[in-house]
């Protein structure tokens, strides 16, 4: 994509590049080491797994020498903790308030498209509603297949009817990467996210990298909202 495209409308990941939920994923990962007397995960720890799901987090505290029954099992428990504690300590990152204002005064059009169940997207999407009302949600048991596979970007550009050639997807994990790099979207990887120290943004060959949720402005060349917060 060449730096002269006009970008005409944005898709976000949620988790870790909207949301910052890595402490409520964490959370419900601890409940059950906890209840096992387990030691718990770090917040660094959390913080470096949370993009990679449920049972990522529930193996970096319990180990990968269960059988799968019992992997499921713990997956079953992880998500009625995390259902029961969804917005705990789920905030914005700093500044996407800001950025989707400054989107909307441009014109832009933005979404989200995300790996997260639609059900516990719903459920978490009550308690942000700037980002529930956005022009597209596609979530990650929409389509029978989800990122790093393209089909929910292309469900979501069909949707908003804007050429995947003027579209950015932004996300902080390598899947995102790959889903809008085969999408022919413009791919942007979010360093604030939850960034494995072993994979590193620098490896996952996308076209743009941004450090804070308004960096994405210098990308689009479009007119900051004026705000003594930014």
């Amino acid at each position: 994509m060449t730096n002269s495209t006009v970008i005409k409308a944005v898709l976000f990941d949620l988790d870790g590049t909207l949301l910052d939920t890595a402490l409520d994923l964490g959370a419900a990962a601890n409940r059950l080491l906890a209840k096992d007397s387990l030691a718990l995960l770090s917040n660094e720890i959390i913080y470096q797994t949370a993009s990679q799901g449920a049972l990522a987090l529930i193996k970096a505290g319990f180990g990968d020498q269960l059988s799968t029954p019992q992997y499921q099992k713990l997956r079953g428990e992880f998500l009625d903790n995390y259902t029961a504690h969804i917005n705990d300590h789920t905030t914005y990152f700093d500044c996407v308030e800001w950025l989707l204002d400054t989107l909307d005064d441009n014109n832009i059009v933005w979404g989200i498209v995300t790996n997260k169940p639609t059900l516990y997207t719903s459920q978490l999407l009550v308690h942000y509603p700037r980002l529930a009302n956005c022009a597209v949600i596609v979530c990650g048991d929409t389509l029978a297949v989800a990122k790093p596979d393209p089909a929910p970007l292309l469900l979501a550009a069909q949707q908003i009817g804007i050429p995947v050639c003027h579209i950015a997807y932004v996300g902080d994990a390598r899947t995102d990467i790959e889903a809008s790099a085969a999408a022919n979207m413009l791919s942007v990887a979010a360093n604030y996210g939850y960034i494995p120290p072993n994979d590193p943004t620098c490896s996952w060959n996308s076209d743009r990298q941004i450090d804070h949720p308004k960096d994405l402005l210098s990308i689009l060349t479009v007119h900051a909202k004026k705000t003594d917060t930014v």
